[in-house]
């Protein structure tokens, strides 16, 4: 008897202590990928389409966030974090081909040139295209905060575009900014995360030809 108690109670330790083993592995902070897009759809014609066709010398954006590698990260009570990455590309892919399907809605040929855009050391006379656009990716990060039962989102976007124009041999910038805010989620998925990250990415691209009429007559003229 004695002996059949001690192999069971042997038996509960081993059980114990891989329960303990597995719920140390569970407690570690998880990656979850968010699907971060942009449809053009609702892009307007920005070139008339009777105008000479324009080539856009598009460049890669550059992002030069803080963490390069994340979309942003979920913060418990507890200090434990979970993070969230971009499913199809770092974020200065998906950027870059956001605005090249946004500038062929636009009306634009575009002519890839696969290097960030540096104006300071640029010379006009080597821009592939009648007018060029770059940028960099300053802010683009959703963050939520997780209490007692439910959960805070704060999502940011931040983006310096520029665009050249050869003939004039002229850098215009503009800054692009948003922001999306959630309070008291119960129940929080990643779901609730992408959603805010896509309203501010939807909101900062609607943004890049909106109110650009002198930017429309340089171009055509």
């Amino acid at each position: 008897m004695l002996k059949r108690n001690g192999y069971i109670l042997g038996l509960t330790m081993v059980m114990l202590s891989l329960g303990l083993l597995f719920l140390g592995g569970c407690a570690g902070s998880k990656t979850f990928l968010l699907h971060l897009s942009y449809s053009p759809l609702g892009t307007p014609q920005f070139l008339p389409i009777s105008a000479k066709p324009v080539t856009l010398a598009l460049y890669q954006f550059e992002d030069v966030r803080p963490d390069r590698i994340y979309l942003g990260r979920r913060v418990y009570r507890d200090g434990m974090v979970d993070f969230f990455k971009p499913d199809a590309g770092t974020v200065e892919q998906v950027m870059t081909q956001s605005v090249i399907k946004t500038m062929e809605k636009a009306g634009f040929k575009i002519a890839l040139v696969n290097r960030v855009l540096n104006q300071d050391k640029e010379d006009f006379k080597d821009i592939p295209g009648d007018v060029a656009l770059g940028g960099k990716i300053e802010a683009l990060w959703v963050e939520a905060k997780t209490g007692y039962a439910t959960t805070d989102t704060d999502a940011k976007l931040r983006i310096k575009v520029v665009w050249g124009l050869p003939k004039e041999r002229v850098w215009m910038t503009k800054t692009i900014e948003g922001s999306a805010q959630e309070t008291d989620r119960p129940l929080y998925q990643p779901k609730h995360a992408e959603a805010k990250i896509n309203e501010v990415f939807k909101d900062g691209m609607d943004k890049f030809l909106k109110d650009e009429t002198q930017l429309r007559e340089k171009i055509l003229k």
